[in-house]
């Protein structure tokens, strides 16, 4: 539902990989990663702008859900949660691996129990902290896992 904003353009991607830097810590793991200066710096971003944020966080999601991704993180069907906080914990990875991961599939780590949920959420706290209301925005494609059609293609 994009009631309040619209149709968002993505973040351009050396802002967005620039935020993703802000990231400390390991970004395998949730105990193991501070989101904290992420979600300062989006606090300082205006509404739009946390949007973008947002939008271009879940084009990078979207992405990574493949078929060839999916079977070399686990050969078990139906892993849809674990499956997306890892492809959370690609990007956290930065640039450089999120590409590398993005052209060869079979690089994409296998399933763990340590993964990156919280980025997930990061962008509509920060939103909700400087605002004080939910933000009423989603993207324009569905990041959850097994959504890219074309991805999921024999």
């Amino acid at each position: 539902m994009q009631a309040e904003f619209g149709p968002v353009d993505k973040m351009p991607d050396p802002q967005f990989w620039g935020m993703i830097g802000l990231i400390n810590g390991t970004g395998w793991h949730d105990n193991a990663t501070d989101l904290e200066p992420l979600k300062a710096a989006l606090k300082s971003l205006d509404d739009l702008e946390i949007c973008a944020f947002e939008e271009a966080l879940s084009q990078k999601l979207f992405a990574l859900d493949t078929r060839h991704h999916y079977r070399s993180f686990s050969w078990f069907p139906g892993l849809s949660d674990t499956f997306l906080y890892k492809r959370l914990a690609v990007v956290a990875q930065e640039e450089d691996y999120f590409t590398k991961v993005l052209n060869i599939p079979h690089k994409f780590p296998w399933r763990s129990t340590k993964w990156l949920e919280g980025l997930l959420y990061v962008a509509r706290e920060a939103f909700e902290e400087k605002y004080g209301r939910d933000l009423d925005y989603s993207a324009s494609i569905c990041c959850e896992s097994f959504s890219n059609a074309k991805g999921w293609q024999k």
